[in-house]
């Protein structure tokens, strides 16, 4: 038996069966305010920002090092990243993947983009949450990539800044329900999205 085998044996195993139907999600949590949690340098003093009883999303696992979120979105498959597998296997978070191992079925189109990102930032927007605000999306963009230790590379440390963005410039404004209500903390996306200012930052202003 190969690895990706037993990977997929035990992944089967800690699989919860699904409660929930993406369609029944529509604008239940409208006008709340949620928050994309990437996993870039920005994350810590990004989320030190954020508004009141905000929805925590984290995108992957990065997040889960810094706080308890109420979803985690993931796109890739758990087998194939032993930190994702743990961090799927142990978080008490509902599971947002396309993957047997989600607590959401997705029996409406959901955009999935390139990356994660992409589907969380949907998934916000799907709840009717109001402002959605990514925060630690840099994007890749310098010599640190994550805002914890992280010793693996990956090709994607090395696409161009251009081809972070076009996911989000070229389908995303189209696909995104109600864009209007997605806001940037930090990073590069402020370019293309509407930055977020706390009301505290907007008085100082």
């Amino acid at each position: 038996m190969n690895i990706s085998n037993i990977a997929h044996k035990e992944h089967s195993r800690y699989c919860e069966q699904k409660t929930l139907l993406m369609s029944n999600l529509q604008d239940k949590y409208s006008g709340r305010p949620a928050a994309v949690l990437g996993g870039g340098p920005s994350l810590p003093s990004d989320m030190k920002r954020l508004p009141a009883r905000c929805l925590l999303i984290a995108v992957n696992y990065h997040a889960l090092h810094l706080c308890h979120p109420d979803f985690m979105v993931y796109n890739d498959q758990p087998e194939s990243d032993p930190e994702l597998l743990e961090a799927v296997k142990k978080t008490k978070a509902i599971k947002v993947s396309s993957d047997l191992s989600t607590n959401i079925e997705f029996d409406v189109p959901v955009w999935t983009g390139f990356y994660s990102s992409n589907t969380a930032a949907w998934f916000a927007l799907w709840l009717g949450c109001d402002p959605v605000i990514l925060c630690g999306m840099d994007c890749y963009v310098g010599e640190v990539k994550y805002f914890h230790p992280y010793t693996k590379d990956v090709p994607s440390f090395y696409y161009p800044l251009d081809d972070h963005l076009r996911p989000w410039i070229e389908e995303g404004r189209n696909k995104l329900p109600n864009v209007e209500r997605l806001k940037v903390m930090s990073g590069p996306l402020i370019n293309i999205f509407e930055r977020y200012l706390p009301i505290y930052e907007k008085v100082a202003a």
